[in-house]
């Protein structure tokens, strides 16, 4: 059966060939279950009680200031503390910071924010912690060091200085993009570690930011890390965290917490469904199979939860806006063309079909966890192109017809083999030139080819051809951030306040953070005003109208908001709390000081055997049945920025 122009229909060989996967990628489960055996641990020594989590990719570094992955920002939020914490409801909450206030007398009112310090923490080597080190935190990454310092300047940017007024106490003073004293409405939301002067002090800003390994890291955290750490790390295997008990705040109710890095999903899935593992978080594909599994296996105590993410998780394409000359295809900075590839992504069919359902359609940055501070187009759709923009508000539909339309009457004429569209001779982005983009995509990311994929077919019924270019993470961040390309997938994580995300699509973020390298003076007008705004009711206005702009400009097409996709043992542990009800509870609710690590409780049935020595039986075993498959899996590698889990290379027939 074909597909229709404008409907898509079911049965296409494509979603056959999907479908038949799905169900060989059952059975590689069922036989890595049935073949394998649980990870036996060494009983040579002392027991603890053990939280293992289980997780498709190692941390990237150990240092905060060099790692970009999900797995190595929940590793920093158990080693370290920020200023102010995420609670389960995403609010702030004390952390390092018992209690913070406007400076009402620090004019303009709100430019100055006071941060009364607990006086219980200690870093993990004994050496007490006080102001000396939240001031030295912060002025390494402002002034002459915050070019070098990159990986918290959506935060640092607008730092002017800290005063230190006593031990216990400090004042951080913001600016505004001119170096003047401006009100910062974020104050309560510095989402980056606080760093011990007596081991950072002795580097330069760069060795920080590029060199140090930081291979013993010491934090304040509620998880401590062990002379054991760097050969753990460089092995690749897992980490053993053991629990602070002399934490600031509340003590964790087990003895440590071991991060277990696989290298295949399915050997993932047979462990959470074996018990040899307490907690993870998996990718559609992975987490559907082993919902169908629970539901032939329903007393199998595993607890789970899909939902959409608290980092405010988002996929998109990434259309670049930077005029790198010869080396790519201009016509991508037409409005018009931007405008028929929105119209030609039929994103119900991406969420359906390549996220299994577990995801919702994307509209702006912001997803619907940020509540107030998310906007949304009217639920009616526009059905002609005079209503495109801002002023009648209407949501982009899935039409190839509006998209061939949007072409036509930008002068772009289909060539003589009707194959593809090329711009006439008075185009000023580029005259006499095809409609043909090179889209990289992270060839470790098995959703990220899928979808690409699926645009080059879908964009080929409007005259516009892709050239699907993978690239592993390390190629593809250096492509990417360098400007010189048409289009890519990619995909953002944020932080409970909007600045974050708002902040990657600024001008600021230029030669930074920027992947699209979108630079818009309307953008940026509300941007800057949603940052200067304290009252929650005038800033709400700005950032819902630069979630708008973009939607309407796009410089991204944002298609979907995946799901976080979590299982846990329940016979392992208790206390795990309602994750529809409270997302802070979540494994992706990094932001330090996650009230889930206080609250689970060993019921008796977790591991307590000390995890030294692994026998490699299982492991062996389900290598074994994973070569079975080796035309179909492919050992998958690291990724960039804050990433989702990821799924093995698929290869379709």
């Amino acid at each position: 059966m074909g597909l229709g122009a404008g409907k898509r229909t079911v049965g296409t060989p494509r979603e056959t060939r999907i479908w038949a996967f799905n169900h060989l990628f059952i059975g590689v489960i069922v036989a890595a279950l049935a073949l394998s055996s649980i990870h036996l641990a060494s009983a040579a020594t002392a027991s603890k009680t053990t939280l293992t989590i289980g997780m498709i990719e190692p941390i990237d570094s150990l240092n905060p200031f060099v790692g970009v992955n999900d797995n190595a920002y929940i590793f920093y939020g158990l080693v370290y503390d920020y200023l102010i914490a995420a609670d389960q409801d995403l609010k702030p909450k004390p952390d390092l910071a018992a209690s913070w206030n406007i400076v009402t007398d620090q004019l303009p009112v709100g430019s100055v924010w006071q941060y009364n310090l607990t006086r219980n923490a200690t870093w993990h080597d004994g050496e007490p912690f006080d102001a000396d080190d939240v001031v030295f935190t912060i002025n390494f990454q402002i002034g002459p060091n915050y070019a070098s310092m990159w990986a918290y300047q959506p935060y640092t940017k607008l730092i002017d200085k800290i005063d230190k007024i006593d031990n216990y106490t400090v004042r951080i003073h913001f600016k505004n993009f001119q170096d003047e004293p401006a009100p910062c409405s974020f104050g309560d939301a510095l989402m980056f570690p606080i760093i011990p002067e007596h081991i950072w002090g002795k580097m330069s800003a760069n060795e920080a930011a590029f060199v140090f390994q930081n291979y013993y890291p010491i934090g304040t955290g509620p998880f401590m890390c062990t002379n054991q750490t760097e050969g753990q790390f460089l092995k690749g295997e897992r980490l053993i965290l053991d629990a602070n008990m002399n934490y600031h705040g509340p003590k964790p109710k087990f003895d440590r917490i071991v991060l277990e890095w696989y290298l295949e999903p399915a050997a993932m899935v047979a462990d959470m469904q074996r018990g040899a593992i307490d907690l993870a978080m998996f990718n559609a594909p992975q987490y559907k199979n082993l919902m169908d599994w629970l539901a032939a296996n329903p007393d199998t105590p595993i607890g789970h939860y899909a939902g959409l993410q608290c980092t405010g998780f988002s996929v998109e394409l990434g259309i670049s806006q930077k005029d790198a000359g010869g080396t790519t295809n201009s016509l991508r900075l037409d409005p018009e063309v931007r405008r028929a590839m929105a119209l030609a992504t039929d994103k119900q069919f991406i969420i359906d079909y390549i996220y299994k359902g577990y995801a919702i359609p994307g509209t702006g940055m912001l997803t619907p966890m940020y509540k107030d501070w998310y906007w949304t187009p009217s639920s009616q759709t526009m059905t002609s192109l005079d209503q495109w923009g801002p002023a009648d508000g209407l949501t982009i539909p899935y039409s190839l017809e509006m998209a061939n339309e949007t072409l036509e009457a930008a002068g772009y004429q289909w060539d003589g083999n009707h194959r593809v569209r090329v711009s006439n001779s008075s185009n000023p982005y580029s005259p006499d030139k095809s409609l043909s983009f090179e889209i990289i995509v992270e060839s470790e990311l098995f959703e990220d080819r899928e979808v690409a994929q699926f645009l080059s077919e879908e964009y080929a019924k409007v005259g516009i051809q892709l050239t699907i270019v993978p690239m592993n993470s390390r190629q593809w961040n250096t492509q990417v951030y360098s400007g010189a390309y048409d289009l890519t997938i990619t995909y953002w994580s944020g932080d409970p306040d909007p600045n974050y995300l708002l902040y990657i699509q600024s001008t600021y973020a230029l030669d930074g953070w920027s992947d699209n390298w979108y630079s818009n003076p309307e953008y940026d007008t509300n941007y800057s005003d949603s940052v200067f705004a304290v009252d929650p009711v005038a800033r709400e206005g700005f950032v819902h109208n630069t979630q708008m702009h973009t939607y309407y400009d796009v410089p991204y097409v944002v298609y979907a908001y995946p799901f976080g996709c979590y299982a846990w043992r329940t016979d392992h542990f208790s206390g795990w709390g309602n994750w529809s009800e409270h997302p802070g509870r979540t494994l992706s609710s990094f932001w330090t000081a996650n009230d889930l690590w206080f609250d689970l409780t060993p019921t008796g049935g977790q591991h307590t055997s000390n995890l030294a020595t692994y026998v490699g039986v299982g492991t062996i075993t389900i290598i074994a049945v994973v070569a079975v498959t080796a035309l179909l899996l492919r050992r998958r590698g690291g990724s960039g920025r804050l990433k989702e889990e990821k799924e093995d290379d698929v290869k379709l027939p």
